[in-house]
């Protein structure tokens, strides 16, 4: 695989903190906005994406197509699947089940060396800032490891679906102080981020853009697509 295709995953070891509509987000709007040829990987047992995908592909018959393309795989299939078609896309998403057993969850970490960026969706309550928490460890001990092979990782985390109170800010603190870099725009808790459409960017709306841009232009910036 060229080392020009990025490998990035919305990824956290909780599940229900918008892996899924946020890697659907970002995919459609870099390949409509950026003209970026985009895959979305699903490895959730779940197949929350796979499931989205093929919902609207009905929807819209044969006759148009969707802006990106998504494959369900197992996590052990993922490395290979990468190494025969991995160049053909300007950026992979790898969308990472949650980790039931955290470390010794070897299949789902190892998904994580596959990746040269993680963006991790944090949600402002006790629980979830606890498990993100215990997920940036894991990313810190990848980092290290990729590093040392002379590979590129690099990982963020953002507030995903704030809203007014004081917990989504409190949260803020407590990850940084854990050590994971913070965005400095956040994705608010609005129905419009939990229907993404394979078809049509967020950005295509007036709302859509003026909720959305602000945090795609930094992701961008970040993580240098």
């Amino acid at each position: 695989m060229e080392s020009n295709t990025r490998i990035i995953s919305v990824a956290n070891s909780k599940g229900g903190v918008g892996k899924s509509c946020v890697s659907a987000l970002l995919a459609v709007a870099l390949a409509k906005k950026k003209k970026k040829k985009v895959l979305i990987i699903d490895c959730d047992s779940q197949g929350s994406i796979t499931d989205m995908y093929e919902r609207e592909r009905e929807q819209y018959g044969e006759d148009k197509d969707p802006a990106i393309e998504v494959e369900e795989l197992t996590p052990r299939k993922v490395q290979t699947f990468l190494k025969r078609f991995g160049s053909d896309y300007d950026v992979i998403f790898i969308d990472i089940p949650r980790m039931t057993d955290k470390k010794k969850d070897t299949a789902t970490v190892m998904l994580l060396y596959n990746c040269d960026s993680v963006l991790v969706p944090v949600v402002g309550n006790e629980v979830d800032v606890l498990s993100s928490q215990d997920f940036t460890e894991i990313l810190e001990e990848a980092a290290t490891d990729k590093h040392e092979m002379g590979e590129e990782f690099k990982f963020y985390g953002f507030i995903n679906r704030r809203n007014q109170r004081k917990s989504n800010e409190l949260a803020e603190k407590q990850m940084k102080k854990g050590g994971l870099k913070m965005f400095k725009n956040s994705l608010p808790d609005l129905k419009i981020f939990t229907h993404p459409s394979f078809y049509n960017s967020i950005m295509e709306s007036a709302e859509g853009e003026r909720r959305f841009e602000a945090f795609f232009k930094e992701f961008c910036r970040k993580f240098k697509v």
